[in-house]
């Protein structure tokens, strides 16, 4: 035979099989080609929407996360930002703090002083009355001893 591989369709042909019968075998097939043409023609636009619908979410998804990290940086900056003022602060009232510790030093430096002046001026006025209360004392005392030897 001329052809080398005999096809479905030759082989009805040598079956007997109609032309006319073949043409509507053929026909159908033709349809049911091109049902399936529409079909993939559907699916591919189906994909292609649902790619679209990817994309877009994927964008929003980016766009979400670009906003999320915008703000994160901004309360990053915002909380930096309240951490040097507070740091400031701090340094600004430990400074003030210094300055009132050595206030507080100088005051209780005078107090000592004036506490030591005062006990000296106080032992300076005793000396006198300490020697004036001993001779006192010695008089009481020889008094008592004539008066205790005058009655004996």
């Amino acid at each position: 035979s001329l052809i080398p591989f005999p096809t479905r369709a030759m082989d009805r042909i040598a079956t007997g099989e109609s032309l006319s019968s073949l043409r509507k075998r053929l026909a159908h097939k033709h349809e049911l080609t091109e049902a399936t043409r529409r079909d993939a023609s559907k699916v591919k636009s189906q994909i292609s929407g649902l790619r679209a619908m990817q994309k877009s979410a994927d964008e929003a998804a980016k766009a979400d996360f670009m906003r999320d990290i915008a703000s994160i940086r901004r309360q990053t900056d915002e909380a930096r930002i309240q951490l040097e003022e507070r740091r400031r602060k701090a340094d600004e009232k430990e400074a003030s703090l210094a300055e009132v510790r050595a206030q507080l030093d100088e005051l209780q430096a005078r107090k000592r002083e004036k506490m030591r002046e005062a006990r000296e001026q106080r032992e300076a006025r005793l000396v006198p009355l300490r020697g004036e209360n001993e001779r006192l004392y010695n008089k009481l005392m020889a008094a008592e001893k004539d008066q205790y030897d005058t009655h004996t």
